[in-house]
Order: C-alpha cells, then sequence, then structure tokens
C-alpha cells in the first residue's frame, strides 16, 4: 500500500478547532480531490465508474460523490434507499447482493437498474422477478487468489463469493438465456492492476465463448486509484474486454474515494501510568473504527513520530480490555483534553460503528472551505 500524504499543519489546525468530540469529519474538498482523481483514471480507459457505497454511507459523501460517478454500488435495500435520495433521477444504482432476502425484492426491482445475483440458485429463483425491470448480472469467482490474508480474500477457498467458472461454464446453456452481464471482484486493497489483468486473462481463457454472449463486465473493486500509480494494466484489461468482446465495462471502486478525507477526532479523559507505560484514555472507542479490533492494524495518527519524545498508548473508553489504538509517540506530551487525530478513517468507520457500553457515535461534521465545519444528521435528504 502506497504512503498517505503528510497531513499539510494548516489542515491539521482546522481539524483540532471541532466543536466536539468524538467527532467523524469529513473533509469535502480532499473528497472531490480525490474522486476527480479516479474520474480521470476511468475515463481515460473507457470504464463507466460506480462507488461504492458500503466503505462509507454517509448522505453528504454521497452527494458529494454524485457528480463525479455514473452510479452507486450496493449490497442492500437500505443502501439502494440512500443512493436513490442521493441520485434522484441522474445516474444508475447496481445492486450485488450475497443473497437478496424475499421481502426486500419487490422494492429492490423498482430501485436498481442492475441486479447481480452470487449463485445459480439465486439466479434461477431471482432471475424472473427482475426480468424486464433492470439489467440482470451473475457473480463469477475466477480462483484467482492475491491475498494471503483469507479475511480479505473474496477467492479463498470454499469462498461464499460469486459463482466458481467450472459450474458456469457447465450450466453455461442455461445461464445466458438469464443474464445480460457478470460480475468479479478479485482483491482487496491493491496497488497493483496486473492482478486486475491477470484475473481478466483466466476469464478469457476459460469463458471466452460465453463473454461474445453477454454485455456488460463489472470488474468490481479492491483496488487503490493513488498518486503515482501505474495504470496501464487496468487500461489493458479494459481493453481486452471492450475490443474482443464488445463488452461495457464498469469498475466500482470504494475505500480508496473516501479514506484519506475521513478523520476521527478524540480527546483525552485521563492519563496515568500501568507497569511503567502511560495510558491515555481517550472519548472514543475502536468499537468507532471497528476494523482496528477485527484486523489488528495500527491506525493512523497526527504527529505520531518514532523519535517523539512522549510515549503512550491509545486506549479506548469501553471496558473491553482489548479497546486499544496502539503504543504512539509524539514531539509533545498530551495533557487531559488534548485532541488525538485519527487520519485516513474515512472508510470502513462510521459504516461499522456501534455504541457498545453506551458509548455515544461520533458527531458528524464535514469541513469545509475555510475551515468551517457544518455539523451533519446521520440522515438527511441530500437531492436538494
Amino acid at each position: 500500500m502506497l504512503e498517505a500524504p503528510v497531513l499539510k499543519p494548516m489542515l491539521a489546525d482546522k481539524l483540532m478547532a471541532v466543536p466536539t468530540t468524538p467527532a467523524f469529519i469529513y473533509h469535502a474538498d480532499e473528497l472531490r480531490r480525490t474522486a476527480s482523481r479516479i474520474r480521470d483514471v476511468a475515463s481515460i480507459s473507457g470504464s463507466k465508474l460506480l462507488y461504492s457505497v458500503k466503505a462509507n454511507n454517509l448522505p453528504g459523501v454521497l452527494g458529494t460523490l454524485r457528480p463525479f460517478v455514473d452510479g452507486f454500488g450496493v449490497s442492500s435495500l437500505s443502501e439502494a434507499r440512500a443512493v436513490k435520495e442521493a441520485l434522484g433521477d441522474s445516474g444508475t444504482i447496481h445492486l450485488y447482493s450475497v443473497a437478496i432476502p424475499l421481502a426486500d425484492a419487490d422494492e429492490l426491482a423498482n430501485l436498481c437498474d442492475y441486479v447481480t445475483v452470487n449463485s445459480l440458485g439465486q439466479l434461477r429463483r431471482w432471475e424472473p422477478k427482475f426480468r424486464g425491470r433492470a439489467h440482470v448480472g451473475l457473480r463469477v469467482n475466477p480462483g484467482r487468489s492475491f491475498l494471503d490474508d483469507r479475511r480479505y480474500d473474496p477467492c479463498r477457498p470454499h469462498s461464499k463469493l460469486g459463482v466458481p467458472l467450472d459450474d458456469l461454464a457447465d450450466s453455461a446453456n442455461e445461464i445466458f438465456p438469464l443474464i445480460e452481464g457478470l460480475h468479479v471482484h478479485s482483491n482487496c486493497d491493491s496497488t497493483d492492476f496486473q492482478h486486475l489483468l491477470d484475473t481478466v486473462d483466466v476469464l478469457e481463457s476459460r469463458l471466452g465463448p460465453i463473454l461474445d454472449q453477454i454485455e456488460w463486465i463489472n470488474l468490481g473493486g479492491g483496488y487503490l486509484f493513488e498518486d503515482g500509480m501505474d495504470f496501464a494494466s487496468l487500461h489493458e484489461a479494459v481493453k481486452i474486454l471492450q475490443q474482443k468482446f464488445g463488452l461495457e465495462v464498469i469498475i466500482e471502486p470504494g475505500a480508496t474515494f473516501v479514506r484519506e478525507s475521513g478523520y476521527i477526532i478524540a480527546s483525552v479523559l485521563d492519563l496515568f501510568d500501568s507497569d511503567g507505560k502511560t495510558i491515555a484514555v481517550l472519548d472514543t472507542t475502536v468499537n468507532h473504527m471497528p476494523e482496528v479490533f477485527e484486523y489488528q492494524f495500527k491506525p493512523d495518527v497526527v504527529g505520531d513520530s518514532e523519535t517523539g519524545r512522549s510515549e503512550y498508548i491509545l486506549a479506548g473508553l469501553s471496558c473491553l480490555a482489548g479497546d486499544v489504538f496502539g503504543e504512539y509517540r509524539f514531539d509533545e506530551p498530551l495533557d487531559i483534553g488534548s485532541h488525538i487525530v485519527f487520519k485516513n478513517a474515512g472508510a470502513y468507520t462510521v459504516v461499522k460503528a456501534h455504541t457498545f457500553n453506551g458509548i455515544p457515535l461520533p458527531s458528524l461534521y464535514e469541513l469545509q472551505a475555510g475551515g468551517t465545519f457544518v455539523e451533519m444528521p446521520w440522515t438527511q435528504d441530500v437531492t436538494s
């Protein structure tokens, strides 16, 4: 993963001025800059661009991204409803669900322009419901793994995600009259688009005649779009699918849109010694950043330095013993009331945050030009 840019001092000062903590802040200008960069890459490749809502579904974020994308990728009825609020009558809604609940099917058929099912059983069950109302697709699993950590790997052994290529080939005569497109997602947080080109090579070699029978393919997400990356393999992958098979190609990044534009700001509530190390208890918790606990990584904090003279264990407010962010060093000592800024917190934080121990969810703010904070409700109408 490429190293994130250093936070500019002026921006750090603005973030420190947040009215209340704990707070989740999304920096609207930074979000637009990132979205513009991704939009440019997609346009050069000739692919349609979606934002995968699961990374951050705040209405203000969806509204900010709306001018930069061709549509939104959703995985549930609640996400589809939120996106419809943000889109109004513009753009498209693309649903992929591991399984579609019976109670949701009718409303999803009314809301979604594309519906991708996950299994052959789901295809047989739901294709009649969506026929003529949405473009129906099927997720395939290319069986090509690029990740060592199976928790992130869509192509892990016994994966629940997508139809294996052998099963697809064996049922081709039945399947392809029922679908218009395919969906494939085979990576997570990758900076190497050669992985995507390798995946397309697998699809071409195994499904070449089948690809001639469909109209579109969604290559999913799982890739970062950061400054300095080489996008040549992405462009080559899209070119193969467009020129050899005449397919409309869709890409659906998520976290890379929003990660660097989001921050969580906390205040120090207590400082004390524990077996020779200083604990700094914050008014936030790993339950506001659940992937810290789930995947055991150390989040980025503004001012953390290997050479810092003052060392602390930053701990969350809940009674969970493992509610700890990690050990950090700062040039200046912390005091009660000092603000801690977690950066690169725009993805998979507010969408997963919960209120264990009755600790409130963070306040939500948009940081606008000039350093103005606008408090945002957790839900709002962004169509106006």
